[in-house]
């Protein structure tokens, strides 16, 4: 029974100790669920582990929603590109945001229902509070066994007092030591990510830089009486406006993009290089989506570059009309798209058919409140994941110890060999059980420690065998034969001054 359960515990503390390096070095998260986007597989509380991996469509992923801040666990329904798809098996509506594998933290490898509020119970600070209390409570105890014991010893034979410290590591039966060393190990590394985790806030203020494409449609209308020159009263863009059915055109423009303030103005130009510029609205707020229109008097813009070619003495010829909305965004740039019209004396026309559509990108610089990381040896995880995870290294390393004090107490006697063997292995020499001389004095001492003070003093092994329950140590000095028994009760010792042995032989 004992042996199964120290397997079990090592089995345990196996998994524990691959979770906790996965926690740590990120391959792994904890999530804990909300809502009910994923019932009824899924329901709220429930913890899942997550692993870092390659991912196609089926699986259920968290990923970092940029929208919402947080970490979203959701299906993988569709790929656009290197883009996933993701939507919540209760949603009849995909997520807004399609992201690629760098923003997915890992997928489903464990569910537990209801997980995530045992998970809160046991990184309460109620819970820690008691794990620590439990740890402080059976250290004490242990310290105040290890004072009795080193009391009865001095009482016993004061001459032979054990200057070794405290069995703490040699005390352990060897089948229960990797389950130390793996609680301690988590023990510490959930400390040092504590100190590390709750010393700084789980969010940071970091400068941003975000690309916002901007565009803007150019279109044109007239209103022209009924004739055979066009099929209705109205003329639009790209139709050629005749100069005979009317001389009014507006303009309309169908911006999208970041806000800022906008103007329109018309740059006339003739082959003679004569150029001016007529405003045809004041500056005014723009938002990011506006439509607007500004109206083309074309004879007055025709007068214009007749008034010019009589100063110059040239023709004017062929006026080319390039409305401009002049755009200044806010937090940066500028955007000025052109359509250019041509006026003759019998029409309006786009020059080009292409120049009704214009777009641009532009970035603008800010800043935006962010999850908090931890980076060390080219790996990140979030503040509030480290402070989960330090919490729960730290509860599993109080749960090992306490399981661990079960066990070392359930070992029982036993364990005392493997004590000594762990203390005094290069001492010791396991013979065949021997028959001790008759004529040869022998010396019982109170405890394993003066036996090897002895061994050590005058260079001599310590010969050992095992018999009927009872493990027998012995040292043969020249005349004189030192022993101590384990597993027997022990007789009152002979009191030997170690100053002088030889003389005795």
């Amino acid at each position: 029974m004992r042996r199964l359960g120290r397997t079990a515990l090592l089995l345990v503390a196996a998994a524990v100790l691959a979770a906790g390096t996965g926690l740590l070095t990120g391959t792994l998260a904890v999530v804990t669920t909300f809502g009910t986007s994923m019932a009824p597989r899924m329901a709220a509380d429930d913890l899942v582990i997550v692993r870092a991996s390659s991912y196609e469509v089926g699986d259920v992923v968290a990923y970092r929603s940029p929208e919402l801040k947080q970490v979203v666990l959701h299906r993988i329904v569709g790929a656009d590109g290197d883009l996933f798809v993701f939507q919540g098996d209760n949603n009849d509506f995909l997520d807004p945001e399609q992201l690629p594998a760098s923003a997915i933290v890992g997928k489903e490898l464990l569910h537990v229902p209801r997980g995530g509020i045992w998970l809160a119970r046991l990184t309460s600070p109620p819970a820690l509070a008691a794990y620590a209390f439990l740890l402080l409570a059976g250290g004490t105890a242990v310290a105040r066994t290890e004072r009795r014991r080193r009391k009865e010893r001095r009482t016993v034979s004061p001459r032979h007092r054990s200057t070794a410290p405290a069995p703490s590591w040699g005390a352990l039966p060897p089948s229960l030591r990797p389950v130390a060393a793996t609680a301690a190990a988590v023990g510490v590394l959930g400390v040092a990510l504590a100190g590390l985790s709750w010393t700084r806030p789980t969010t940071a203020l970091g400068a941003t830089i975000s690309s916002v494409d901007s565009t803007l449609d150019f279109s044109y209308t007239a209103t022209v009486p009924a004739s055979a020159a066009y099929d209705g009263t109205t003329v639009t863009a790209p139709q050629p406006v005749f100069r005979s059915l009317t001389d009014t055109v507006d303009v309309t423009y169908d911006y999208a993009g970041r806000p800022g303030r906008i103007a329109v103005v018309a740059e006339l130009a003739t082959a003679g290089g004569w150029r001016s510029t007529v405003h045809l609205s004041e500056r005014q707020p723009l938002a990011a989506a506006q439509q607007g229109t500004v109206r083309l008097h074309l004879p007055a813009l025709e007068e214009r570059a007749a008034a010019a070619a009589a100063v110059t003495r040239i023709p004017a010829g062929t006026v080319t009309v390039t409305v401009i909305p002049r755009i200044w965004m806010d937090g940066g740039g500028q955007f000025a798209p052109e359509l250019p019209l041509t006026l003759d004396s019998t029409a309006l026309k786009p020059s080009s058919a292409e120049a009704l559509s214009a777009s641009t990108s532009s970035s603008t610089s800010g800043t935006a409140i962010s999850p908090a990381q931890l980076s060390a040896v080219g790996r990140s995880i979030g503040v509030a994941t480290a402070r989960t995870t330090s919490l729960t290294a730290v509860a599993l390393a109080g749960l090992l110890g306490l399981a661990l004090l079960v066990l070392a107490r359930m070992h029982g006697p036993v364990a005392e060999a493997d004590r000594i063997r762990a203390r005094h292995k290069s001492l010791l020499l396991p013979v065949l059980p021997i028959a001790l001389n008759a004529g040869r004095p022998v010396v019982d001492v109170p405890d394993i420690d003066a036996l090897a003070t002895l061994a050590e003093r005058y260079g001599l092994l310590i010969l050992h065998w095992h018999r009927s329950g009872v493990t027998t140590y012995v040292v043969q000095d020249e005349g004189t034969t030192y022993r101590f028994r384990s597993g027997a009760a022990q007789q009152p010792p002979r009191e030997v001054a170690l100053g002088t042995v030889r003389a005795e032989g």
